[in-house]
């Protein structure tokens, strides 16, 4: 009997069974890495680790307007409330409806036949209805951006009124349908007189014309800092259950987890943590992820401010959707102190990439979350160490204008810079100062050179 001709050829078998685990293993490998679980099966994942509920957010709870002001007559004046308690009392008191444009032959203005209201000044998302998550209705905006909104009384009837990302201006009806003090919205600081800044990108927000003094402050950051202890919280918070994860480079000063499909690290000298997911699924890209959705990967994903801190003034609060850059949008969300945004030099690095210490940033493509990065600060005392004079809004923008850089500031806001001290005794201070967002970036209105030189020389040590 003739022995079959490929049988007789053992060198081909070898040959043809190579092949086959060659090409076997590289449709594994692209499956690996092309893997991509959808957000539903992300969650019940990580709801395998143990989640503190006092870390985690409502939308509604960090989506606040970034300003509030009172109008009377022709004046304007800081509110005696503050951004949160104004959103309560209107999620307590309305719900919108009826949402149509104006024309402008009718209304010429935003501020046009309107004596008394309150402002709110939302913060900026290039594509995001912010508005949706301060004011209860159903209403369609027809994808306009709102950037400010106004709350007033009409023909005895309550009105909203806002001003698109367009300069298209919109108008609803406001029933009321709780309990909560309207008449409290308009509190007003009659001592703090505030003055409009229209910018060269159409954006307004409001300075105060007569400079404030304000606390200088200190603050213990009591967080746990060994890297030990942090990867062990890493490996609960992003790699739950999994027991494919290894350790990277136990010998370096930052310490990191993978499982060759995310990477986790952590700066035990910054105090600083990053989270990326290395696979891509180019599937979900045309999409874009909603403000909902971010919110509930941050509170399964570390969460937010503790209790305590928060308790001191402590809290982080949505401030911005930028823009796609390299493929990636990045959702900010801000520390503020005492209601003042808090600012800092993107001087933490984890593998040469800078981290911005004051804020929780969430970088995604598409529908899909990549990267996560924040500062682990927690305090359990705020403590003041003095006072600071500012200077006022008017020497502030004449400062711009004299210097020739006005028409690339987007924003004057007033807020703290936080310096974070890496000695033995972990510390942060909080400077009071006038701040713009200059080319793009925050930096104090006085001192733009030092900054930038100070980002050049961390960023090449």
């Amino acid at each position: 009997m003739e022995r079959p001709r490929f049988l007789a050829k053992p060198e081909l078998v070898k040959s043809l069974v190579l092949l086959t685990l060659i090409v076997t293993s590289i449709v594994q490998t692209v499956i690996l890495w092309d893997y991509h679980p959808k957000y539903q099966s992300v969650q019940s994942e990580t709801q395998v680790a143990t989640v503190d509920e006092s870390l985690q957010r409502q939308a509604r709870q960090v989506i606040v307007p970034a300003q509030t002001v009172v109008h009377e007559n022709n004046a304007v004046f800081a509110t005696k409330n503050t951004p949160k308690q104004i959103m309560r009392v209107i999620r307590e008191s309305f719900e919108a409806s009826e949402f149509k444009p104006l024309a402008v032959k009718n209304v010429p203005s935003l501020y046009a036949g309107v004596d008394e209201a309150v402002e709110l000044i939302l913060p900026e998302a290039y594509y995001a209805d912010t508005l949706s998550y301060m004011l209860p209705g159903s209403y369609s905006l027809s994808g306009k951006v709102p950037q400010r909104a106004l709350i007033f009384m009409k023909d005895d009837t309550w009105r909203i009124r806002t001003i698109m990302s367009d300069q298209s201006l919109w108008e609803g009806r406001l029933s009321k349908v709780g309990q909560g003090d309207v008449n409290s919205l308009f509190l007003k600081d009659s001592d703090r007189s505030m003055r409009r800044v229209t910018y060269t990108d159409e954006r307004v927000n409001y300075i105060p014309v007569v400079g404030p003094e304000m606390n200088e402050l200190f603050a213990y950051d009591v967080s746990q800092i060994q890297i030990s202890a942090r990867l062990d919280w890493m490996r609960d918070t992003f790699f739950p259950g999994d027991p494919n994860v290894q350790e990277v480079d136990p010998a370096s000063s930052v310490g990191a987890l993978t499982n060759g499909i995310s990477v986790a690290e952590y700066d035990a000298n910054l105090n600083a943590s990053r989270y990326r997911n290395l696979s891509r699924n180019s599937t979900e890209q045309e999409s874009v992820i909603g403000l909902d959705t971010i919110v509930e990967f941050v509170n399964f994903h570390g969460g937010w401010v503790d209790e305590t801190s928060e308790s001191q003034g402590l809290s982080l609060r949505f401030d911005a959707i930028t823009p796609a850059n390299q493929g990636f949008e990045t959702t900010v969300f801000r520390f503020h102190v005492n209601g003042f945004p808090v600012f800092s030099q993107r001087e933490a690095f984890i593998n040469n990439d800078a981290v911005d210490l004051s804020t929780l940033r969430i970088e995604n493509d598409g529908t899909q979350v990549r990267s996560i990065t924040r500062h682990h600060l927690e305090i359990d005392r705020l403590i003041s160490v003095g006072t600071t004079q500012l200077a006022d809004g008017q020497d502030v923008v004449d400062t711009l204008v004299n210097a020739g850089r006005f028409e690339n500031v987007t924003e004057i806001r007033l807020g703290y810079e936080i310096e974070y001290n890496e000695d033995t005794s972990r510390y942060v201070t909080f400077s009071p100062n006038w701040f713009v967002r200059e080319a793009g970036r925050w930096i104090p209105f006085d001192q733009p050179e030092d900054w930038t030189e100070r980002m050049m020389y961390r960023g090449l040590e």
